[in-house]
């Protein structure tokens, strides 16, 4: 937390509260005036951060994150101060292991913000205590609130995702729904939807058949049965997505897990399906493993020549030589949620040094426009708090040794009404 610094010839009392009151504020102290400025994680020169997530599904190192924090600090894209990247840390899955893991990257690491995150177990309430903003691919709902909400600690490089509770949702199914029904030539081409058994699972089927149902598919089911992994058996999963249209396939079939859809699409097109399948697993080493599938990129594809997408590529390429050649959603995740960060720091930072706080961040994120010139984005809060603001995304199929984008990264700011 830091200590407080007091001018010896302030009264007892007025210490004394002082000392009260530095023991109410979850950061570090800003110290009396004429005295350095003193943050968490911030010594007036480097500002510390982590990432925690899946180490399993992601890796241990944060390529995209390190990227560009390196392209910062070789640039000094603010003077005099460079971003030091701690570690990434492992989850494990497990809800108690993510919050004692953030317990210490708080505590003893003493960082500024976590970037690049990826976990599923965020916690929430301890960040926003503590006054650690966090930015990432908004796996679970920590991101996510009813109603725009400029207090919101947790930042989605896309905004929130797995919604708790919206008002309404975002145009997210605009896309798929045009590539099945130019594909099938139906206007109302049918879809079964599948997660898992956990809250952000069932929050994602619940909300995400909204917007579908909204863009024109009849939505024939939606699943839950398969637990949290790991799982022993996907056989009954799949089979129930086989019959899901009244015994028989539907036209299309989305799954909202990470990892898991691998295995699930492995079985369900082994069984003959000869609809859409569709995932958010656009990377190129699942490019064999997803074959014939279809990939929702929440990101202009890979391989389209964007100014932007060139400077991702020479960023990870200098952290790790052909990193560029296998860049995923992960390494994608980190790079664009660090980017995020980065946008809301310099805001944070126009007045000087004395405004980068972690309070300040969260300020400027919670009302800024984000965009990464093509590559993703925008992203508007505080409305994207509730979710996706605008929905953006591209889709691409994989042949089983490239993908091939089938519709272009577009957005849209259209919005279905929850009942």
């Amino acid at each position: 937390m830091g200590r407080l610094r007091t001018r010896r010839h302030f009264a007892a009392g007025l210490a004394l509260a002082g000392l009260l009151a530095a023991a109410a504020a979850p950061a570090a102290i800003v110290e009396q005036a004429g005295a350095a400025h003193s943050v968490r994680g911030f010594d007036g020169t480097t500002i510390k951060v982590a990432g925690i997530g899946i180490q399993a599904q992601f890796g241990q190192d944060p390529i995209g994150a390190k990227a560009r924090i390196k392209r910062f600090n070789d640039t000094n894209e603010i003077k005099g101060v460079k971003i030091d990247y701690v570690e990434f840390v492992d989850d494990k899955q497990d809800q108690a292991t993510a919050l004692s893991e953030a317990r210490r990257l708080v505590t003893q690491d003493q960082v500024f913000a976590i970037v690049g995150d990826v976990s599923q177990f965020n916690p929430g309430d301890y960040f926003k205590q503590q006054h650690v903003p966090y930015f990432g691919f908004a796996f679970d709902n920590s991101y996510c609130s009813s109603k725009p909400d400029p207090t919101i600690w947790g930042f989605g490089y896309n905004g929130c995702l797995v919604p708790n509770a919206p008002s309404a949702m975002p145009d997210g199914g605009k896309n798929p729904y045009t590539y099945v029904s130019q594909k099938t030539g139906k206007k109302h081409p049918t879809l079964a939807i599948f997660s898992n058994d956990t809250q952000s699972g069932q929050n994602s089927t619940k909300y995400q058949q909204i917007d579908y149902k909204g863009v024109g598919f009849k939505i024939v089911a939606v699943n839950n049965q398969m637990p949290a992994p790991p799982v022993s058996d996907y056989t009954p999963y799949a089979q129930a997505m086989l019959t899901a249209d009244n015994g028989k396939a539907p036209d299309a079939i989305l799954c909202l897990l990470a990892t898991d859809c691998i295995p699930m699409w492995n079985l369900i097109k082994a069984n003959g399906y000869q609809g859409t399948y569709f995932s958010s697993l656009y990377a190129d080493v699942l490019v064999k493993a997803l074959a014939g599938s279809v990939a929702n990129a929440l990101f202009t594809p890979v391989d389209q020549p964007t100014p932007g997408m060139n400077q991702l590529k020479q960023d990870v390429d200098a952290v790790q030589s052909g990193a560029s050649s296998k860049i995923d959603t992960g390494m994608m995740a980190g790079y664009l949620s660090t980017d995020m960060f980065i946008s809301a720091l310099k805001t944070a930072a126009k007045k000087g040094k004395s405004g980068i706080t972690p309070e300040n961040v969260q300020k400027a994120a919670a009302r800024q426009t984000w965009i990464l010139k093509g590559v993703a984005g925008p992203t508007i809060y505080p409305q994207a708090s509730v979710s996706s603001y605008p929905a953006c995304s591209a889709e691409v199929l994989s042949d089983g040794t490239s993908w091939k984008q089938v519709l272009p990264y577009t957005c849209s700011k259209k919005l279905y009404k929850v009942k």
